[in-house]
């Protein structure tokens, strides 16, 4: 096995936080960061401990991927947290050897979908939308496992 097969294997199951837990009350874009390589892609979870309250308070989570350093596309779109829905987890996978169908890219990306695109750097963004302004808030983050 070449080296460099040797290298991405070892990578495969290594979990990296794109965005670390907290409390937040307004809309989040996190850091690129790098992800080791994996073999055949990778797991995002989003992990929801705590939730607003008002029915109408939502958070929507994206991953996005950057294919040439500065512009990101998304590529994970998290199903939407209801502000009286409670702690959620919810997981979502790309495959680095699955066909992507043709799209424009600043096309957005609908809830609960997933786009099988691997760039060079990663981030999240978060959402948040207070329907009566009583600051609501949602605890939560995104870690990424190599597969």
């Amino acid at each position: 096995m070449s080296t460099i097969l040797q290298n991405i294997d070892r990578n495969a199951g290594i979990r990296r936080t794109l965005l670390a837990s907290a409390v937040r009350t307004d809309t989040v874009t996190g850091d690129g960061v790098q992800l080791p390589d994996a073999p055949n892609g990778y797991a995002f979870v989003l992990d929801v401990t705590a939730a607003a309250t008002g029915s109408g308070d939502t958070l929507n989570v994206q991953v996005q991927t950057s294919l040439d350093g500065t512009n990101y596309i998304p590529v994970v779109s998290f199903t939407e947290v209801l502000g009286n829905g409670g702690a959620k987890r919810h997981i979502a996978k790309i495959c680095s050897s699955t066909a992507q169908a043709m799209f424009e890219s600043s096309a957005s990306l609908a809830a609960g979908s997933i786009r099988h695109l691997i760039g060079d750097k990663w981030r999240v963004v978060g959402t948040l939308v207070d329907a009566t302004t009583d600051d609501a808030s949602f605890t939560y983050s995104v870690t990424a496992i190599a597969m």
